[in-house]
């Protein structure tokens, strides 16, 4: 552990922290990056108080293969611990699943997965979206989906949708369904693996995404790099939360 550094958690080698690092490491802010698919180890509940903020990226996983990932658990846990004590924290596609799952919301199977450049919409002001246009545009790569958890504020939904595309659970603990962290390359991977059958249910889909590539890279950095940025005011201000 590094005191004051940003810990995040990667579960697999396709999943990236892509923009995230890029704008921590243009902003000189120092990280702890666990990656658990490389037999890295998650810190325990105690030791949380020493870092500056949480973030738990995606994986193709689901929330309840505990039996296969034991992982899972264990990283439940740790967010329990940090909604407990306000450590600012960032659960993006597998990881705001993860942070529903312990706030009490409910993870479900999509009749089909959400694939896709998609519009999605802001329905209330917040420290986390400041800067972020009402309505903006996000990547979408996700098999399951989740409804709001008890206590928690939807901030971002997408039209027609059943799911929620981003929360917030009390204080400084925040979900994202969407994907602000992937680069070009993260995205290439991605849609040559094409782990959501595109080729075969919806190929003008897998072609629309690779002639939009260097558009959603390029648009994604800046989302992410506002949203990564204020996280960190949360952070460095708790009243601001």
């Amino acid at each position: 552990m590094r005191d004051g550094a940003v810990l995040i958690i990667q579960h697999q080698a396709i999943g990236q922290p892509g923009t995230i690092l890029e704008t921590l490491i243009a902003d000189g802010v120092d990280f702890d990056l666990r990656q658990l698919h490389g037999r890295a180890q998650l810190p325990e509940p105690g030791e949380l108080g020493g870092y500056r903020a949480l973030v738990v990226l995606g994986g193709s996983m689901n929330t309840d293969q505990g039996d296969v990932y034991p992982f899972l658990r264990q990283e439940r846990l740790l967010l329990a611990a940090a909604l407990e004590r306000e450590v600012p924290l960032l659960g993006i596609c597998l990881g705001a699943q993860q942070l529903a799952c312990v706030h009490g919301g409910c993870v479900f199977d999509r009749p089909e997965p959400a694939v896709g450049w998609m519009p999605i919409s802001l329905v209330g002001q917040d420290l986390l979206f400041e800067g972020v246009p009402r309505e903006f545009m996000a990547l979408e790569w996700h098999a399951q989906s989740f409804t709001v958890p008890a206590h928690a504020r939807p901030l971002a939904l997408r039209d027609g949708d059943v799911g929620v595309q981003a929360f917030r659970a009390g204080r400084r603990a925040w979900g994202l369904q969407f994907h602000p962290e992937i680069d070009a390359a993260t995205l290439e991977v991605w849609l040559k693996r094409d782990n959501k059958g595109l080729r075969q249910r919806a190929p003008h889909v897998l072609e629309q995404l690779h002639a939009q590539r260097d558009e959603i890279a390029l648009s994604s950095r800046r989302l992410c790099a506002r949203l990564v940025r204020n996280l960190l005011r949360a952070a460095d201000q708790p009243d601001a939360a």
